[in-house]
């Protein structure tokens, strides 16, 4: 996950002292355990099958040779041609046009019956219409479908390499061969294809320079970067979509295994057990799936003299949204192994003295808690990690094979489970509403759930519910159905449980995300049906991704039309519509729409209907314009400027926002450190965006130790006075989250940041292990949503409720003085105890009564403040209007 390498530990390293290690080292040389590595899984050559190296030509796996994208997708076609243990197939194409292979791997007779296994597996996962009859017959022949996904971190490179040796070994090996008698893999080797290719392309170019090995500037995933293993729920990615689609509407696999690296200065190998806490979506059958998985790879790479595995460390169960977190919600065994990373191909020195251990105790050199074998330290290299991962992986293999009929009925038991959990306890169902602010966010919100494989419908007519009417067009999702925990955990409120260390003691807090909740994100209301099942209400079911176009009545009418903000997609048309040439003002004083309507003051307006070619395809519905009898007075609203900048640091905020940009028509340049450098910004610009980054990292960017001199050295101080300058002629700077700090330092910002973020807190005074944990001043919160109070009479709050929830990850906050010159959007309320909505919140007192949003006046411009980010993930889909209202409205 997190493959930062050769940094220092936050905390200070449980280490052995050389002294102490060297006799240790020493016995370890002589017997041999710290030598360069032997090929742990043996490629043997079979006539007419080609073997990776020798097809491409290279030594798959030696130091410094990587194959690129192109090249695995030669060699799995290749074996799919010669052998008929292999099925290669495409299941789209990603991003940037490249094919999205996955290679179907088990006996010639399976393959030749894929057809056949798949449809058992679509009866498998809805067990509503399985007779006894055939789920005996089923639970006795059908095998176990394994997903192994590699590579979606571009740069945790080892695994695509890896899956054409383990594609090989499977279709060759005698004894795997018998093991897959029982079990079909479908092995993708890059979940990420443009960012394998990426990765390799900047490692050839840096080979035998000092940037070898380093990081790449830009990237890997040319919206999302590392955070492509974030987008499992809301499936924004076109990657995403196609995993997605083949994982639940297509084959519905048993096993999700995800190959990832890590860091290397602590274990070579994490698998599971994962630690607590556990989401109680996930049923304890998973759990004990994962357990087993993980102690078969712990046990198997024991006796191949594998040292350096370990388990429950630092990968918990909780979160929602990740590659291997989102099938536990989908009666799958989810799980991932993490191998330490060497420089991606080029080796690295160790000593054991570099080696650290873990705030939960393990692994340390001191104790060996759940870690009987560590690393000595030595030479780790691209082979060590392919051979990590083979053997892992062909040891997942095994197990399913003799455990075939337990795997497959584990699945048959977890769907009857869910779908009786859905008729037996509360929620029965979530009613959503017809008729609510913001009609464009509750499409997304069915959209999200029916890609999810969730089952949605529609009320044909009236009906009441825990004493609440509900009229037709209301969406209800039942409970009892097959994936009723991933419906029930996107749709309710996360309450992360509260780890003291021991009694008073510091809190274990998150690993990752905590809050999530999907309604809260899209400013939806979504209320939960807890007294009893909805029974004799009339549905019809939901069929396609979204009922967008069952929910739009056509505007008719080509004069003027007063758009309702309040619908987000409005901004779209708004965009898209200035881009053509429409004009638009933003009303000083409240009008009369045709149909009577009150159109109050601050509403905008354009001069007439745009038509569907300018619009790119977006649709006009009646639900976000009101036609006009005459265009009234107003300020005129024009097409903005819009720049952002990118800085050579590969940020991923920025791809989100390039990502939302791009969705929405907002037309905008990207600036380098170069441009901005080269000055007269006021002359070319008219709104800067800079996505969330601290100021160190706008002013330094990447060291010179790291990358090529162009790519070096961020804005420097006379990119920041560019910037200045820019805001102080006129401009508007829109800074996200931590980029406010530019405002307070260069601007003069008159408010005080509140820094989010701090792990540890306040905890401990005085070094007392045992000591109570002090009072925090800062907040920690690495993923919640939080409650804002909106100013809702302010332009930059047009379309918004007077409260928001807003996305907090360890994000600022802006303490300010009663009378500075600063224009408040949106604060935290001033009682801490109704600052969380869902996930996991620390310090909430010093936030309480703080601003979250604020617009400060500088010179002839402005900078408008986001504490938080208003397009996290593209997931904060609530939150987007604020943004666009500072593009088009903060003038």
């Amino acid at each position: 996950m997190n493959t930062t390498l050769n940094r220092p530990s936050l905390r200070a390293p449980h280490t052995l002292g050389a002294a102490v290690l060297r006799p240790i080292m020493t016995a370890a040389l002589l017997l041999g355990l710290t030598s360069a590595p032997v090929h742990a899984q043996t490629i043997r050559p079979v006539p007419g099958v080609p073997m990776p190296s020798e097809h491409l030509g290279i030594a798959v796996g030696a130091d410094r040779v990587l194959a690129d994208f192109t090249q695995i997708n030669s060699y799995f076609s290749a074996l799919a041609r010669a052998v008929p243990q292999v099925r290669l197939d495409t299941l789209g194409v990603t991003t940037q046009g490249k094919p999205f292979i996955v290679a179907a791997i088990s006996t010639p007779a399976n393959i030749a019956r894929l057809d056949e296994i798949r449809a058992a597996q679509v009866q498998l996962a809805d067990t509503r219409g399985l007779s006894a009859a055939d789920e005996a017959r089923l639970i006795a022949s059908q095998p176990v479908v394994m997903f192994v996904s590699c590579n979606l971190h571009s740069s945790e490179i080892g695994a695509s390499q890896m899956a054409m040796e383990l594609a090989y070994r499977l279709a060759t090996v005698d004894t795997l061969q018998r093991q897959l008698e029982n079990v079909v893999v479908m092995l993708v080797p890059s979940m990420n294809p443009d960012g394998q290719q990426m990765i390799t392309d900047w490692y050839r170019e840096g080979v035998g320079t000092p940037f070898e090995g380093g990081p790449l500037p830009w990237l890997y995933h040319v919206y999302t970067g590392h955070d492509n293993n974030r987008d499992w729920f809301m499936v924004t990615q076109k990657e995403t979509r196609l995993v997605t689609d083949f994982l639940y509407r297509q084959w519905f696999p048993q096993i999700f295994y995800d190959v990832h690296q890590q860091g290397n200065r602590g274990m070579r190998m994490t698998v599971p057990p994962h630690v607590d806490p556990i989401n109680g979506n996930v049923d304890p059958l998973i759990v004990r799936g994962i357990n087993l998985i993980g102690m078969q790879m712990q046990f198997a790479l024991e006796s191949r003299g594998k040292t350096g595995v370990g388990d429950g460390v630092t990968y918990d169960l909780w979160w929602h949204g990740g590659a291997r977190s989102t099938p536990t919600r989908h009666n799958m065994v989810g799980l991932l192994s993490e191998a330490a990373s060497a420089r991606i191909a080029s080796p690295i020195e160790q000593s054991v003295d570099e080696l650290t251990g873990h705030p939960r105790g393990l692994p340390t050199y001191e104790r060996k808690v759940n870690f009987p074998n560590p690393w000595l330290g030595g030479t780790w290299r691209l082979r060590d990690i392919m051979d990590y991962q083979l053997i892992a992986a062909e040891a997942l293999v095994e197990l399913a094979s003799t455990q075939r009929a337990s795997f497959v009925r584990t699945q048959v038991q977890l769907t009857r489970k869910q779908v009786a959990l859905g008729a037996s306890e509360a929620p029965y169902a979530y009613v959503i509403p017809d008729n609510q602010r913001d009609p464009s966010a509750v499409q997304r919100l069915i959209e999200v759930l029916r890609i999810g494989g969730v089952e949605v419908s529609k009320a044909t007519a009236a009906f009441t519910a825990d004493g609440r009417q509900y009229s037709a067009g209301s969406y209800v999702v039942n409970m009892a159905q097959p994936f009723r925990a991933h419906a029930k955990d996107l749709l309710e409120v996360q309450q992360f449980p509260r780890m003291e260390q021991y009694p008073g003691g510091p809190v274990d807090p998150p690993y990752d995300v905590a809050g999530w909740t999907l309604p809260m994100q899209l400013g939806v209301t979504a209320e939960a049906v807890t007294s009893a099942p909805l029974r004799d209400v009339s549905t019809v079911p939901v069929l396609q991704m979204n009922d967008a176009a069952a929910t739009c009545s056509a505007v008719s009418s080509r004069g003027p039309m007063a758009l309702k903000l309040s619908d987000t997609r409005s901004y779209s048309i708004l965009a898209r519509a200035l881009n053509a040439g429409v004009r638009a003002r933003l009303t000083t004083a409240a009008t009369t729409a045709v149909n009577g309507e009150t159109v109050p003051s601050g509403t905008v307006v354009l001069d007439r209907t745009p038509d569907a070619r300018a619009l790119g395809g977006e649709p006009l519905c009646a639900h976000q314009l009101l036609p006009l009898a005459r265009m009234p007075a107003g300020a005129a609203v024009r097409a903005p400027r819009i720049a952002m900048y990118k800085p050579w640091t590969a940020n991923m905020d920025e791809g989100w926002t390039r990502w939302v940009f791009e969705q929405f028509g907002v037309p905008f340049t990207s600036l380098t450190d170069s441009m901005v450098r080269a000055g007269r910004l006021e002359a070319l610009y008219d709104v800067i965006v800079v996505p969330d980054m601290p100021l160190s990292q706008m002013r330094d960017g990447m060291s010179a130790r790291e990358v090529p001199a162009r790519y070096a050295g961020g804005l420097g101080e006379a990119g920041l006075a560019t910037l200045a300058t820019f805001t102080r002629a006129g401009g508007t700077l829109v800074l996200l989250d931590h980029a406010s700090e530019f405002a307070v330092e260069q601007l003069g910002a008159p408010v005080r940041i509140i820094a989010g973020g701090n792990r540890t807190g306040e905890a401990n005074p005085g070094g007392d292990q045992r000591a109570v944990a002090a009072p925090r001043t800062s907040p920690y919160a690495p993923g919640s949503i939080l409650r804002t109070l909106v100013s809702t009479g302010h332009t930059l709050a047009s379309g918004a409720s007077d409260t928001s929830a807003v996305y907090f990850t360890n994000s600022v906050t802006f303490d300010v003085a009663a009378n500075a010159p600063v224009e408040v959007v949106a604060r935290y309320p001033s009682n801490a105890e109704d600052i969380l909505l869902s996930g996991y919140l620390d310090g909430a007192a010093s936030i309480a009564g703080h601003a979250a949003m604020v617009r400060v006046p500088s010179g002839r411009g402005q900078a408008v403040m986001f504490g938080f980010r208003p397009q996290h993930r593209a997931q904060s889909y609530g939150t987007f209007r604020l943004l666009f209202n500072a593009l088009y409205l903060g003038r």
